[in-house]
């Protein structure tokens, strides 16, 4: 019987792109966190008022207001790249929907010439 660690891999191997993206995004947002309180503890000194994290004016809320305009900047972005790709063409882009229009054509142009010759065969 395989050990934990030999029935592991292959769980890791089909989620390692989520698990990859996860990763990247807790450093990034544990990034976010440290850099935004060295600069809202210095902001609080400057002022003369104590540094806390909750609160009416505590560190929590200028992180999740820094949280929230990134990803509403990133999902406006997603969002817009999503509807112009569904609206529009880029000629030649396998992506595009242009290519499989050409393909149905062409399938369609395949498929009569192959009925006409079963027909004249008949």
């Amino acid at each position: 019987m395989p050990g934990p660690s030999a029935r592991l891999a292959p769980a890791l191997r089909r989620n390692a792109l989520s698990i990859a993206c996860f990763a990247l995004f807790a450093a990034a947002q544990l990034l976010l966190i440290v850099t935004s309180w060295v600069e809202f503890a210095d902001t609080q000194g400057q002022h003369g008022q104590p540094v806390r994290i909750l609160g009416d004016d505590g560190f929590a809320w200028t992180v999740l207001q820094q949280t929230i305009q990134n990803w509403q900047s990133e999902f406006l972005a997603l969002a817009m790249l999503i509807a112009l790709t569904s609206m529009l063409r880029h000629v030649g882009s396998k992506h595009s929907r242009d290519g499989s229009d050409e393909v149905h054509r062409r399938v369609l142009a395949i498929r009569r010439r192959v009925d006409k010759l079963e027909g004249a065969g008949s």
